[in-house]
């Protein structure tokens, strides 16, 4: 359920700790009731499509430079937030916790990396195709290439904004700092990787042409650009999220509330 803050805010919601129901984790948001299967379902099939593209790109070009890109990091985080979503619905499943506002270690992880993994993920695939992407270069690339590129960079996003429409994951406009600090800590790692002299697999000093400190002023509004750019995509998964609940709300889901039982009527006795 998304959150929004309007006289004032707590530490506590800054981080992922607290929330009103652990269900919010593990249900989805097309389902009556709060059973944990259906999400677990979805989880494991997307799980299972993100992974075989994970799996298909360390095969297809095995080297020791691939987790200098961030379209690999991205991919990591898609797969990991996936089976923390797994462990979350495995652990109700087992464990049956009750709800309470305090959080599981395991869904506050989930919910972190589930903050990181959609907006990195969608931004990740905008760069690519508005940034990277040479169709010239499509016939060298061979067809096997191509089209793992588009897995990396197409499906992947298709898979995290699946999860995000399935799910009831909350999403808080004030944990916008969790995706920007990673896209950050990229740009961060990439000008060490500069400054240090390291090199791609075609002995460039730098990971991406776009992230070439050589070119420090260029560079730098690149970076300024991917960080609004960021927030922009942060916005967009809020807004869906927000869609997604009120919609769910009003078609499938149906709302409880602990109401005090009636008194006796004391003219009819009962």
């Amino acid at each position: 359920m998304v959150k929004i803050y309007r006289k004032s805010v707590s530490l506590s919601g800054l981080w992922v700790s607290t929330n009103e129901r652990l269900s919010d984790f593990y249900a989805s948001s097309w389902q009556r009731g709060e059973s944990p299967l259906p999400m677990l379902v979805a989880r494991l099939v997307l799980a299972g499509v993100a992974m075989a593209i994970l799996l298909w790109s360390l095969i297809e070009a095995p080297n020791p430079y691939w987790l200098i890109y961030l379209t690999n990091w991205g991919l990591l985080l898609d797969v990991g937030m996936l089976i923390c979503g797994i462990i979350v619905s495995l652990e109700v499943i087992y464990n049956k916790p009750y709800d309470i506002k305090e959080l599981p270690w395991y869904a506050s992880l989930y919910w972190a990396v589930f903050n990181i993994a959609i907006t990195l993920s969608i931004m990740i695939t905008s760069l690519y195709w508005l940034l990277l992407y040479d169709p010239n270069l499509r016939e060298e690339m061979g067809a096997r290439a191509f089209w793992l590129d588009v897995s990396t960079h197409g499906i992947t996003s298709v898979v995290c904004l699946a999860e995000l429409l399935l799910s009831r994951t909350p999403v808080r406009l004030l944990h916008l700092y969790q995706p920007l600090s990673m896209g950050l800590w990229y740009a961060v790692f990439s000008a060490i990787f500069f400054v240090v002299g390291g090199t791609d697999i075609n002995g460039n000093h730098f990971i991406y042409d776009v992230l070439d400190w050589g070119q420090g002023k260029r560079t730098s509004i690149v970076v300024a650009a991917s960080m609004a750019g960021l927030v922009i995509v942060y916005a967009f998964v809020w807004g869906v999220a927000l869609c997604r609940d009120r919609l769910s709300t009003l078609l499938v889901r149906t709302t409880s509330h602990d109401l005090p039982a009636a008194p006796p009527d004391r003219h009819m006795g009962v």
